[in-house]
């Protein structure tokens, strides 16, 4: 009995996690993306999608993070956003499994009460934020989307464009 235990057990770390139990390195990230296309758990679409945004994150961001989670995924940090706040929101993080955010940025305007830690303006993200929610699939009253939805549909270049803009934004006002 112990042995079918034991082969049940394996069985079912199979089925919900195929390879190593975190992605925490970049190798790791595009494996996991090559792992889930092959297997069918997302379209070519969806990895070519998820791709080119890490790859643009490593460009526009000043710190890139791989988030260690199940999933590939990966958050971008930019230092004009955080200005002097003392915590480490992120612009936007993607998981390839799960969702893309916008929400972490605005955390320095939930926890920041005098909002003098940046340059930036609350409107400025609230620019940010309505872009978002103007993206096909995207609700008018959220900050956060399934990434399939973003990366099957295409919007991944509005996307970009949109956190060009946010960013552009915050730099210019840190000068």
């Amino acid at each position: 009995m112990g042995s079918y235990l034991c082969r049940a057990t394996r069985i079912a770390k199979t089925v919900s996690r195929r390879g190593p139990a975190f992605v925490e390195s970049e190798s790791e990230l595009f494996a996991d993306i090559d792992r889930k296309q092959s297997h069918g758990d997302i379209s070519t679409k969806t990895a070519e999608a998820f791709i080119e945004l890490y790859e643009f994150a490593k460009e526009i961001g000043d710190d890139v993070s791989i988030g260690e989670a199940k999933n590939a995924n990966f958050q971008v940090r930019v230092d004009a956003h955080l200005g002097d706040y003392q915590n480490n929101p992120s612009v936007f993080t993607a998981n390839v499994n799960g969702d893309l955010k916008i929400w972490p940025a605005r955390m320095i305007m939930d926890n920041a009460p005098d909002f003098s830690v940046v340059e930036w303006d609350e409107e400025d993200y609230y620019e940010f934020e309505r872009a978002f929610q103007s993206l096909k699939g995207v609700s008018p009253d959220t900050t956060t989307v399934q990434f399939e939805t973003i990366g099957s549909d295409g919007d991944v270049d509005e996307f970009k464009a949109i956190v060009e803009e946010f960013v552009s934004t915050c730099r210019e006002k840190a000068k």
